[in-house]
């Protein structure tokens, strides 16, 4: 048995990405890290008992048990570090008889089938994307881009999965996968057909090499950095088809915290100090249906993805319906208006609809209604985006809690859903909104109130007002705060103007500053914006909190902004720290849930997040070629999914499609077709309008 440095041999391609070299430093390194923290923690327990010792000697009240909760978290943090010390090395090796032979395997083949029997293989799905992204590379700098979900978050494989529909854990990578009897450790057998798509097979050191791309210097992706150190304790390989992966402490979704993804060895030969630039337009191959070839990239044009005809996992299980068309291509279109067009002349092959005024008014046209373009609206069981205002606190403006508390009361939310969206939308009320057990319900988020807003903002020192209306302190400071939002987006630029004509009644100047895609998520990772509206992409099972909320992600040591972070709130404060930290470090879903329901208050309390509106259904337009799975397990889309096009289960029916284009020529109608699948629809629907509001 090899252990601690000592890595298998491998062949000269696999050691050209500076692994080799790179681990045995690495182990060192958080050996020295775990060992610094573990000291530091038995003085902290140490000074605590002395401190608790004499408190008690003089029986002040209360005092023993806040010391009490002290003290068992820093008894937890001890038993923490010490497990991880004797764990052994961070980057560890194994042969495959070292496995433990007491392991009770699972392989989650007993879900129902996604999609449908009935999906063709073929054709070329035809999309759009309003601006060109900043880079390809899938970590690093500006690599936390919108258009990073369509090229790599959902169509890459990682080692085990959820199900869309029973949210139960089913096979990715691995075929089966084991807990330890401690439950810190998950065994995950890999499947020995996984590939990249590129035909490279898929190795349990690849694992190991995603971490080391992401926690070397020579990258800067401080988010990274921290997870890896902090939240996995070991990688471990035995032999070429087992990965395990080790956790401080067990986890509430057991080896669904444990499963991760390869990064192709192959790939990065030329990994080293300019990454950045080397790397910038390349896409790696991944474990996915789709890849991109390099002559597919027309910058600032489109970028096409082609599915792998041989994928390793074309004919899995959970596979075999799925990624159906043979090409994606996302063609830049900068004016939504003008993409419109493109869909109604055929361009396109699919437009959402989910606004009001696409579903009611301009879908109301010559192509609907005979039967050449088709409408849906699916109702979802997805957890609701944190759509919202985001505020900056390291903005001098925004310090002031009575100031954000204005701001909330001066944002007239409910006009914008009944304006814009027609009232089919309902006001989202916090940040952490459709998770069930783990949201804090009887959170309401602030009604449109002049009233209260000028209330707050008197606190705030905005005693007076101008000529303009717009509220001053004694100084003349005036109360004026930039909000930065997508200008490529005509329902945010059409938001603003309404938000900002609400404010000023309430004596807020709303500076608009709108921006280009790229240089509005620019401006939002470095912190130069004041208020940013956006909102996050979500996941199924329970929120995330450290990376939104989590002091260090927002300052560094000289107390300067943190750049290419998500806390874009720059918000930093001892309490939330801790809850963040034992969100993070939560053992079973019962800790996550009441630690994360006391983050959610403080969140609501502190007033960082306005949240604006949310939707329980997705409303698209599509040609009548794009078809759709219509069976017992699978109604035109599995339930958890955001978006139905998200879940990769239509096709193309290339027949359909000619039979549509020739009718089309002729002027020859087919039936209208507009379907709302409420299968999935929750049984409790938030009212359009709140009573707050009225």
């Amino acid at each position: 048995m090899s252990v601690g440095g000592v890595l298998a041999k491998t062949s000269e391609e696999e050691t050209g990405t500076g692994f080799e070299e790179f681990a045995p430093q690495y182990n060192q390194y958080i050996k020295k890290w775990l060992s610094q923290e573990y000291a530091l923690k038995v003085e902290e327990r140490a000074q605590l008992l002395k401190e608790s010792s004499a408190q008690d000697s003089q029986k002040e009240e209360g005092a023993s048990k806040v010391n009490e909760d002290e003290l068992a978290d820093l008894n937890r943090a001890v038993e923490r570090l010490q497990f991880r010390l004797e764990l052994g090395d961070y980057f560890a090796h194994f042969e495959a008889s070292d496995l433990p032979k007491d392991l009770i395997w699972e392989n989650g083949m007993d879900q129902p089938l996604i999609g449908d029997p009935r999906s063709k293989k073929g054709g070329v799905y035809r999309t759009f994307m309003t601006s060109f992204p900043p880079t390809l590379r899938p970590f690093g700098p500006n690599s936390n881009h919108s258009f990073r979900g369509d090229l790599y978050d959902k169509l890459g494989v990682s080692l085990i999965g959820v199900h869309p529909k029973t949210k139960a854990l089913i096979p990715g990578l691995a075929t089966e996968w084991a807990l330890s009897k401690d439950g810190r450790t998950i065994f995950y057998r890999l499947d020995p057909d996984a590939a990249y798509n590129d035909g490279v097979k898929v190795k349990a050191r690849d694992f190991q090499v995603a971490a080391y791309l992401r926690v070397s210097d020579h990258v800067l992706a401080p988010f990274a950095k921290q997870y890896y150190r902090e939240q996995l304790a070991q990688i471990a390989t035995y032999g070429e088809d087992v990965v395990a992966v080790s956790l401080p402490e067990p986890k509430p979704h057991g080896a669904l915290d444990g499963s991760l993804s390869p990064a192709p060895s192959h790939f990065y030969q030329e990994y080293g100090p300019d990454y950045e630039q080397r790397y910038q337009w390349k896409v790696p191959p991944t474990t996915g249906a789709y890849y991109v070839k390099p002559e597919d990239i027309k910058k600032g044009v489109s970028i096409t993805l082609t599915r792998a005809k041989d994928w390793w996992a074309k004919d899995k299980r959970y596979y075999q319906y799925a990624y159906n068309v043979d090409k994606v291509r996302y063609t830049v279109i900068r004016d939504e208006n003008k993409a419109w067009e493109l869909f109604r002349l055929g361009e396109l092959d699919a437009f959402g609809l989910t606004r009001p005024n696409y579903w009611y008014e301009k879908s109301e046209i010559r192509e609907v209604f005979k039967g050449y373009i088709e409408r849906y609206c699916f109702y979802n069981q997805y957890p609701r985006i944190p759509r919202g205002l985001y505020l900056n606190l390291a903005e001098e403006v925004l310090k002031d809690l009575n100031t954000r508390q204005g701001i909330g009361f001066a944002m007239n939310w409910q006009k914008v859903i009944d304006v814009i969206y027609q009232g089919d939308y309902s006001r989202l009320q916090s940040f952490a909104q459709g998770y069930g057990k783990y949201t804090l319900s009887g959170l309401s988020a602030s009604p449109y109130s002049i009233q209260e807003a000028r209330q707050s903002f008197a606190k705030a020192g905005y005693v007076n007002e101008g000529g303009d209306g717009i509220l001053i302190q004694e100084n003349g400071k005036r109360l004026e705060v930039a909000v930065s939002y997508r200008s490529l987006d005509p329902t945010a630029v059409a938001t603003m103007t309404i938000l900002k004509e609400e404010a000023k009644k309430a004596g807020l100047d709303l500076i608009l500053d709108g921006q280009e895609n790229s240089v509005f998520f620019g401006k939002v990772v470095k912190k130069e914006h004041q208020m940013a509206f956006l909102g996050w992409g979500v996941g199924s099972i329970s929120p995330s909190f450290y990376q939104f909320f989590y002091g260090k992600n927002a300052y560094d040591e000289k107390g300067n902004r943190k750049a290419n972070t998500n806390n874009i709130n720059s918000y930093s404060d001892p309490k939330m720290d801790v809850l963040c930290k034992a969100h993070r470090n939560a053992r079973t879903q019962e800790e996550l849930r009441e630690v994360g329901l006391k983050i959610q208050k403080i969140i609501h309390d502190e007033a960082i997040f306005i949240p604006s509106y949310a939707n329980e259904f997705v409303r698209i337009g599509c040609w009548r070629w794009m078809r759709w799975p219509d069976t017992e397990e699978t109604r035109f889309c599995a339930p958890h999914y955001y978006s139905p096009l998200d879940s990769y289960l239509f096709w193309i029916d290339e027949e359909v499609k000619q039979d549509t284009l020739s009718a089309k020529r002729v002027g020859k109608a087919f039936p209208e077709v507009q379907k709302v699948i409420e299968e999935y629809r929750l049984k409790k629907i938030t009212p359009t309008k709140q009573t707050d509001h009225e």
